[in-house]
């Protein structure tokens, strides 16, 4: 038998008969040691169990726009309304921000100032942390603000449809002097996102360009001034796509020659982590991308920067997911016969680490989750997890496949376990299809058991599975048990003569 990179990651190219890979709610992990049975695993996306809802409200204003944790408090934009959410789920409602149904950005100045300013419907607002008193609509504004963060001492506020932003005065978040705006001026069009990194801003034009800046203290009004060199020529086309991913920004970019790649900040130099898949699904939205909105949150070792495109999918919405571990893309999302592909957008929209908890917030519902890998459904519903595998074919030769294994984590079905139809006990089940024409059309599905519990020595295999000039086989699971595959194995004709044998080699290589 022989390897043909089942663990992979999500790359349907242009050309579905070129590849066709698919990695829905599984995430490939490289596996360190170098010693394992395979260079790459899959292991299942977490779970969804609710943490907190939040008082019930009419659509489309339900939805959790924000979140931020301030030393151990959790703070979340309800529709109109921010919240106060504490450990026991309980939440206190802090006032009202208005709502323009548009995410909200949140900044704290923290133990240096004890404030809270949210950006909400083109206005700011400052929570007093000590005597949780809400105040704002904040006067001193020159402008529609559409962006607020906390860089080196100062509350910066984008001014919308501007090339332009205003810093508050030091420390304090209330204060705004009308002079304090600064007009920039290293690039000719206006400014689309702002992010804090490394103690330093960055801003973004809707254009093509992006520059950094730092605090020189050369003026206590407009102390942040341009670094030298820190020009970047890559504008961002999804202004709330912008993301920090382990100390560095992340952002969908845009020139004046088009949009749609992945950027990640290497120093001051944009560089693609996007590839040619991903970008040919974004550019099949109605939005193009522009309208992704994304988060960062860190798992197991994985750091994940999560994009929801709402406008996918005829509005059910998609979810891309990258992991800076590995450098590849995966996808999250619910099944639903309703949708266009069979998908909806994962769930959460929003992110927030506190009471030793990744927290995320639902973009339709008030509900608040905690997400975790050891939860294994979503809010009681099924996960379906879905794993379509690289092309099997040799320059068209016709081959005969006689058997298949997949190499799954066994033995750990639930207590009490598992019914069938009848009501006897059964072990979780794999099921598999298969496709002779590149993916277009599929076979019947054939089901195999992964053991009830305690049966770790349970096979998942399938035989005499015929024979075709090219094929791409497909799992999917949907049982409530932790999905581990480490590897598959086929015996089929010339397989050892296989290019896809090089996968496995090329894993190692990221590894």
């Amino acid at each position: 038998m022989g390897r043909f990179g089942f663990c992979g990651p999500s790359y349907t190219s242009q050309s579905i008969t070129a590849d066709c890979q698919q990695a829905m709610n599984w995430y490939p992990e490289s596996i360190e040691s170098q010693l394992g049975k395979s260079a790459m695993a899959l292991y299942p996306t977490p779970g969804l169990s609710v943490f907190a809802a939040l008082p019930s409200l009419i659509a489309p204003t339900r939805a959790v726009r924000g979140m931020l944790a301030i030393d151990g408090r959790l703070f979340a934009v309800g529709g109109p309304n921010l919240y106060e959410v504490y450990k026991d789920g309980s939440n206190n409602n802090r006032g009202n921000i208005g709502d323009d149904y548009n995410q909200v950005t949140m900044a704290s100045n923290g133990a240096d100032g004890n404030q809270l300013v949210v950006c909400s419907a083109g206005n700011l607002y400052s929570l007093d942390l000590t005597a949780n008193v809400l105040s704002g609509p904040i006067l001193g504004l020159q402008g529609t603000v559409s962006m607020v963060v906390y860089c080196s001492g100062y509350f910066v506020a984008l001014l919308a449809n501007s090339n332009k932003f205003q810093v508050s005065a030091l420390l304090d978040g209330t204060t705004w002097n009308p002079l304090g705006v600064e007009q920039v001026l290293v690039f000719p069009e206006n400014v689309a996102a702002i992010v804090s990194a490394f103690n330093q801003l960055w801003v973004y034009g809707l254009n093509g360009h992006a520059q950094v800046y730092y605090n020189s203290g050369a003026s206590a009004v407009t102390p942040f001034d341009v670094i030298p060199g820190a020009f970047m020529e890559e504008g961002i086309s999804a202004p709330s796509s912008l993301a920090v991913l382990d100390n560095t920004p992340s952002w969908i970019g845009g020139y004046q020659t088009g949009i749609g790649i992945a950027w990640r900040a290497n120093g001051y130099s944009p560089s693609r982590i996007s590839n040619h898949a991903v970008e040919t699904a974004w550019a099949a939205y109605p939005s193009r991308g522009t309208d992704a909105i994304g988060y960062a949150y860190r798992d197991q070792g994985h750091t994940f920067w999560v994009l929801r495109f709402p406008s996918a999918n005829q509005g059910f919405g998609a979810t891309w997911v990258y992991d800076t571990a590995t450098q590849m893309w995966h996808e999250r999302g619910h099944w639903s016969p309703q949708s266009p592909s069979g998908w909806t957008a994962h769930n959460s929209t929003c992110h927030a680490f506190c009471f030793g908890q990744n927290l995320v917030g639902d973009w339709n519902t008030g509900v608040i989750y905690a997400m975790s890998i050891y939860t294994y459904q979503d809010n009681g519903q099924p996960i379906r997890r879905v794993r379509r595998a690289p092309h099997i074919s040799v320059e068209q030769v016709r081959i005969f496949h006689s058997f298949l294994q997949v190499d799954v984590e066994v033995g750990d079905g639930p207590m009490p376990p598992l019914l069938d139809g009848a009501g006897e006990p059964r072990g979780p089940q794999m099921i598999l299809r298969w496709s002779n024409d590149g993916g277009r059309t599929w076979s019947n599905e054939y089901v195999r058991s992964a053991g009830q519990t305690g049966e770790y020595r349970q096979r998942v295999y399938w035989n005499r599975l015929g024979q075709a000039r090219d094929r791409v086989y497909e799992v999917s699971v949907t049982d409530p048990v932790p999905w581990r595959i480490v590897d598959a194995y086929l015996k089929a004709g010339s397989l050892y003569q296989l290019p896809q044998q090089r996968l496995s080699q090329r894993y190692e290589e990221i590894t």
